[in-house]
């Protein structure tokens, strides 16, 4: 099959609805109406940026102010931990001890708590056994102070530690 391409002199009529221009719509929105809209917008979010930025202030004000507060906890606490490891130290509660007129026992007698019997034999001790471990009497009416011994330096405490 060949393509012929044929002329005709006929007019074409359409017998269809004809197309035209349609009208165009105007808006029900003036340009000040849109204008106030996002003047409106503006105005909310400028006041919502400064109710944010007031709350995150306060919040940063008050973590500086507990991070302040926790340090000043932190140096309480390793204040109080020296002054339980000066207390309990062995050295100290035996000076103490000495001091309160005890004495060492060389011969210790022990008890076992599964079967309630005495391991050793208690003895009574005289002040004659280990001489070399008696400390000097200070005072005999007063009861030693922790934390006073001469050489002892004494350090400042932290800002809010009450000593």
């Amino acid at each position: 099959m060949s393509a012929q391409v044929s002329f005709s002199t006929e007019k074409h009529t359409h017998d269809g609805p004809r197309l035209e221009l349609v009208p165009p719509v105007r808006s029900t929105v003036s340009s000040m109406g849109f204008a106030f809209i996002v003047m409106a917008l503006v105005a909310l979010g400028m006041g919502l940026v400064m109710v944010v930025t007031t709350s995150v202030a306060a919040q940063s004000k008050e973590l500086s102010e507990l991070r302040t507060e926790a340090t000043q906890l932190d140096y309480r606490a390793a204040s109080l931990t020296t002054d339980l490891q000066k207390t309990s130290s062995s050295a100290l509660l035996a000076m103490r001890a000495s001091e309160l007129g005890m004495v060492p026992n060389p011969y210790p007698a022990f008890i076992r708590l599964s079967d309630k019997a005495i391991l050793g034999e208690a003895r009574a001790v005289t002040t004659e056994e280990a001489p070399g471990l008696r400390v000097r009497q200070k005072d005999a009416g007063a009861s030693p102070q922790v934390g006073t011994s001469p050489t002892e330096q004494v350090l400042p405490a932290a800002p809010g530690a009450d000593r």
